[in-house]
């Protein structure tokens, strides 16, 4: 969501809705947010002619302000942007030979100055180049000068938005020479009633666009818009309008103005006495008309006559509860239906118009007090070949199956953002072949199924572009079965929030070009992950567990154009090497601060690397130099081959305990400070199974801790002296035997491991016992491929049989868990 995708945007720009909802809307999928922007703001200075201060967001915009001091218009200020602000200051009176300072941008804001009651003619007369000017929320301007717009030859947008005007014939006099002008904006000024004289200075402008919305309209004369020859567009929403006039005005505009767009949100509307409003729209050339926040309860075929050039319809938040199957019968050339926000328990059957090509059902599952289902089961779209966007988030859907989007071969864009959705069955997207968006952020697919992320999952989508998958508890992405691999054309991948620990490499996603995995507990990495995106541009990492940068990482960030790594804890000590030029430069405008020791966490580590806090170089005389060293080698070989040591020390100490050598204690002992309950002892293969068990035991009482060599090895030692330490640090060993456990050569050396490191209690006779060893076994195993050790485990011990019936499931687990408890009482601490 970082980076524009101009295919998609081109794509539908023709065809966007004035009000597309935030999260739908092709323009807003990605954020183009750029380094700069993110930058804070540069103090440019206080004007000590007019007492303003102001301020710059490089390469955005200049403002001045000063509400209790800036009492004119600035004029000794520098600044290097095109749009500049001036807001919130004392100023009354604006005049000729003011905008010395600004007349060169192109956006120009004057808004919220309370005080400013006059704009004098000829304000504006050296600004040939401004193109947008807003001259909004100043409530004591009541009036503008005859004249004070001249000058704005190439002025294209007007804002004049609550201001504290009443007489439009007071405003639109000075808006005769704008002879560029396309969009007009009055919304929000108490304009009660719209004349015909209104609007007749504007007879020969280009106006296509006018806002009227929630200015308290009580009465429009007939012909009040007929002066505007090229208005297209006209927005009268928020007002409370007499249905019979309204009626009459659009009758007389049809024949004089091309109007297209007719906006009438929330102007108290009822479904019974829109008749003779609906008979007018009909005759009119109007082709996108919006009803939202009125009320139509129920839609049916006589709610709406023969409007054969409406494409667009709007009736978000209108209360409906119903839809009946010829509702829209009338409307041949509907292209846009917008039904979010209303009451509808299911997807109507008079919504699935077979013209459609984009279809807006969201928020329509009540609320938490009044929730109800939203079933897509079935082929509910298999006649709906057209459409190309549907949105479905934010409804109680709970399931996808593989017949739910059945027939949709054209669809482009797909939106399932909080939909609660808890299954999604292998092959439901697989109609989706020209899918280019897909949203699923927020669902809870993952919570009670670890494994639903499936390589199946996305089977038919091999045209995706983007895939949202933020917030839905994902845990592990299996890097064999990647549940990406049919996702080649793959360009944004969102898996921020979830609770991933390590990332899998996105080998199969060439043409990625831009990933956030931000929020999640990822940990550094020692191997490449990102060899194979090559077209990798932007990385968004915040709020993860990164202490440090590893090699691996700074290699795989090389050709980024942005890195965003902020919010995780890093430590900030001599071991610190970031001093790669092409990460400071990506992280220059961050601020990334120390979290670790105490005494940096003021400081951010850049300043922390410029600074080289607490690495000094200390000369030492050369005999303690030697000292030093030869003590630190040998303490070092100590601890390196600590384990191996203490194994050998452990045979040794058995043996002779055995043979009587040595003399046995008398006391009961018990070892109870290990850092896991269970060692795990596996084969790759059974991975799947490991995972299952991570999550049943771990995440439920009495919530067992294992020992996972994937996720808990120290990461950069020998395997042997991982597995000698980590068993020992377990209570107890868990051998997961299988058949390929059994042809494993490393699963047999570990079964041995456990076998002769089995620690032994004495109980009140002096007797070694014995409980520490569980094994669970996978299915049949060849005794061909089994060694001695694993035959005599088998024979000699009771073992755990993992069982497919749901039922012997249920009982595996319970025993498994009460194998595994750590005991209640505990007599003394030992750790070996």
């Amino acid at each position: 969501m970082y980076i524009v995708i101009t295919l998609l945007v081109v794509g539908f720009a023709a065809r966007s809705f004035e009000s597309c909802p935030e999260d739908f809307c092709p323009a807003l999928w990605t954020k183009t947010t750029t380094p700069s922007q993110e930058s804070e703001s540069v103090f440019l200075g206080e004007d000590k002619e007019s007492g303003c201060r102001c301020r710059e967001y490089p390469g955005r915009y200049s403002f001045c302000f000063g509400r209790a001091t800036c009492h004119a218009f600035p004029k000794n200020i520098t600044f290097n942007t095109d749009t500049f602000l001036l807001k919130a200051t004392q100023i009354f009176e604006i005049k000729p030979g003011d905008m010395k300072l600004v007349t060169g941008v192109t956006t120009l804001q004057i808004e919220a100055n309370f005080n400013l009651s006059r704009i004098a003619s000829g304000t504006f007369l050296e600004m040939v180049a401004l193109r947008n000017l807003s001259i909004s929320y100043n409530t004591n301007l009541r009036f503008l000068e005859k004249g004070c717009f001249d000058g704005l030859v190439n002025l294209e947008k007007l804002k004049l938005v609550k201001n504290g005007f009443v007489e439009l014939s007071e405003v639109t006099p000075s808006l005769i020479k704008l002879s560029k002008l396309t969009k007009l904006e009055l919304s929000e000024n108490i304009v009660k009633k719209i004349t015909e004289q209104d609007f007749q200075f504007l007879k020969d402008s280009p106006l296509e666009e006018l806002h009227l919305i929630l200015c308290q309209i009580e009465d429009i004369e007939p012909k009040a818009f007929n002066s505007l020859k090229n208005l297209t567009s006209l927005r009268l929403g928020e007002n409370n309008f007499n249905t019979t006039t309204l009626a009459r005005v659009i009758e007389e505009t049809a024949g004089n103005v091309p109007l297209k767009l007719l906006n009438l949100y929330a102007t108290g509307l009822r479904k019974s006495s829109l008749k003779d409003l609906l008979l007018a729209i009909a005759k009119t050339n109007i082709t996108s008309l919006s009803l939202a926040r009125n009320q139509f309860e129920v839609i049916s075929g006589e709610t709406f006559p023969r409007m054969p050039n409406l494409e667009i319809l709007d009736l978000k938040e209108s209360l409906v509860l119903n839809i009946t199957d010829n509702a829209f019968v009338g409307l041949p050339n509907l292209r846009t239906l917008l039904l979010s926000g209303n009451k509808l328990a299911s997807i109507p059957e008079g919504a699935l118009l077979e013209q459609l090509t984009y279809l807006d059902l969201q928020l329509n599952s009540g609320d938490a007090f009044s929730a109800t289902y939203f079933s897509l089961y079935g082929e509910k779209f298999v006649n709906m070949k057209k459409l190309k966007r549907l949105n479905l988030s934010f409804n109680t859907i709970h399931a996808l199956y593989n017949t739910s989007f059945k027939g949709l071969e054209n669809l482009e864009i797909l939106a399932l953002k909080n939909a609660t959705i808890y299954v999604i069955a292998n092959g439901s997207f697989a109609d989706l072949r020209n899918l280019l968006f897909l949203n699923l952020e927020h669902n809870l697919f993952m919570k009670n199924h670890p494994l639903a992320l499936n390589e199946d999952m996305f089977k038919g989508l091999q045209n995706l572009r983007v895939l949202l998958l933020g917030g839905c508890g994902i845990t592990f992405i299996d890097r064999k079965a990647s549940p990406f691999k049919n996702l080649q054309k793959l360009r944004h991948l969102g898996l921020e929030h979830n609770k991933l620990i390590i990332l899998p490499s996105f080998e199969v996603l060439v043409n990625l070009r831009t990933i956030d995995v931000s929020g999640n507990s990822l940990q550094p990495w020692q191997i490449s992950i990102f060899y194979k995106n090559s077209n990798l541009k932007d990385v968004r990492m915040s709020g993860n567990k990164f202490a440090y940068l590893t090699n691996a990482m700074v290699e795989d960030f090389k050709n980024l154009t942005h890195l965003e790594i902020k919010d995780n804890p890093y430590t900030c000590d001599c071991s610190l090497k970031w001093n790669d030029e092409r990460i400071m430069k990506l992280i220059d405008n961050e601020t990334i601060l120390c979290a670790f020791p105490d005494t940096t966490t003021t400081l951010t580590v850049k300043e922390f690397l410029q600074n080289n806090y607490h690495c000094q170089n200390w000369t030492l005389v050369v005999p303690l130099v030697f000292l030093i060293i030869f003590g630190g080698v040998t303490i070092f070989s100590l601890y390196y081959f600590r384990w191996h040591l203490r194994y050998w020390l452990f045979l040794t100490r058995l043996h002779l305990s055995r043979n009587r050598k040595i003399r046995r204690n008398t006391e009961v002992k018990g070892y109870v400070n290990y850092m896991y309950d269970a060692f795990v002892s596996y084969s790759n293969e059974d991975r799947n199974f490991v995972i299952r068990l991570v999550t049943m035991l771990e995440n439920y009482p009495p919530y067992i801790k294992l020992c996972v060599y994937e996720r808990d090895f120290e990461v950069g030692t020998l395997i042997s002296e991982n597995v000698l330490e980590n068993v020992a640090k377990s209570r107890k060993t868990l051998l997961i035997i299988s058949n390929s456990y059994a042809k494993s050569q490393w699963c047999r050396w570990e079964s041995q491991i456990a076998e002769h490191h089995r620690l032994f209690l004495q109980n009140e006779n002096g007797e070694y016992v014995d409980d520490s060893l569980i094994l669970i076994k996978l299915g049949p195993v060849n005794e061909t491929h089994m060694t001695p050790t694993l035959k005599y485990l088998l024979k000699t011990r009771i073992y755990l049989q993992w069982d497919v019936d749901d039922k012997k499931q249920k009982i595996f687990w319970e025993k498994l868990r009460e194998a595994l408890a750590p005991p209640k009482e505990v007599n003394e601490n030992t750790y070996l």
